[in-house]
């Protein structure tokens, strides 16, 4: 995790760089978080990993347990499935308001970002984040920071999921035939028609986290 620049607010820097290593799953769920490792790895000081893995356990990417330290939070359905429920719930009502905002450079940009996202390893790092952005080409037009802070921090719970979805044998023309479909649907301003889409699109990809957590040793994959 060595070798980035450093920002000013070094929480936010080491929180960024703790999160981005369990999402993608390069520390593993259970996995115990040594925060004299991790200074020693980010090339700072103690104090301020401790503050961001402070901040990780209150959103819930990390448990602290008593005596024995700092864990990566293992998967659970339960949290994931309340997840995607407030995802639906502010996506749908962000679609109602950016959707007709739209213009004709953002269309470009998504079907770029589909083309990248097709040649990508399917829930790899890079597919998640080229998917991401995607999405967020819509929501950034809301013009509204709390909700690009509220979605930013759904999008980084169900990324860690998703990342463990990398080794399954997902369908890549399916991912790939649902984003066509929402671009058609953004052009035409069908905001019912985008919500039934991404209603589908998180279904799909949520019935697998379930047969991913459920599966045996999924906590350690």
């Amino acid at each position: 995790m060595s070798g980035a620049r450093q920002p000013e607010v070094l929480q936010d820097f080491v929180s960024r760089r703790i999160l981005r290593s369990i999402v993608t799953g390069s520390i593993k769920a259970g996995e115990k978080l040594s925060p004299v490792k991790l200074a020693e790895d980010l090339d700072v000081s103690h104090i301020p990993v401790r503050e961001a893995l402070t901040a990780l356990v209150a959103s819930g990417h990390v448990v602290r347990r008593p005596r024995r330290g700092f864990f990566v939070a293992d998967l659970s359905l339960t949290y994931i499935q309340d997840v995607y429920h407030w995802r639906q719930v502010l996506e749908e009502e962000a679609h109602r308001v950016a959707i007709p905002n739209l213009v004709r450079s953002d269309f470009t940009r998504m079907r770029k970002l589909d083309g990248d996202i097709a040649k990508a390893d399917l829930y790899s790092a890079r597919h998640l984040d080229l998917n991401r952005k995607f999405h967020f080409i819509t929501f950034g037009r809301v013009d509204s920071e709390n909700l690009l802070r509220f979605l930013g921090h759904l999008w980084d719970a169900s990324t860690r999921y998703q990342s463990a979805l990398a080794t399954m044998n997902m369908s890549r023309a399916v991912v790939s035939d649902q984003h066509e479909q929402l671009i058609a649907a953004y052009a035409d301003g069908d905001v019912e028609l985008a919500n039934a889409l991404m209603a589908e699109h998180r279904g799909v990809t949520l019935d697998a986290i379930r047969r991913r957590v459920s599966a045996p040793h999924a906590h350690g994959a």
